[in-house]
């Protein structure tokens, strides 16, 4: 996915301001890059509430990352039959 992508995905759940503000952080830590992030950011943004339009970076990585290893805890899950 590529920036245009990924800003589109902010704007579809309200959260260009965030996307502003977060696209130098999500390039650096190298997020963007990542397949799975690409595909987990839609299901985060609209399971998350973001009402604070200035949010740290660091908060948002950290909620990130919970969601993401939640996923991957469901997919095991699934894979082994709970």
């Amino acid at each position: 996915m590529n920036r245009t992508q990924i800003e589109a995905i902010f704007i579809e759940n309200g959260l260009s301001s965030l996307y502003k503000a977060y696209e130098y952080p999500l390039y650096l830590h190298g997020l963007i890059d990542h397949n799975e992030f690409t595909q987990q950011l839609d299901s985060f943004l609209s399971w998350y509430d973001f009402p604070d339009s200035h949010l740290p970076f660091d908060t948002f990585l950290y909620h990130y990352r919970i969601f993401s290893h939640m996923l991957k805890q469901k997919e095991w899950a699934d894979f082994v039959g709970f």
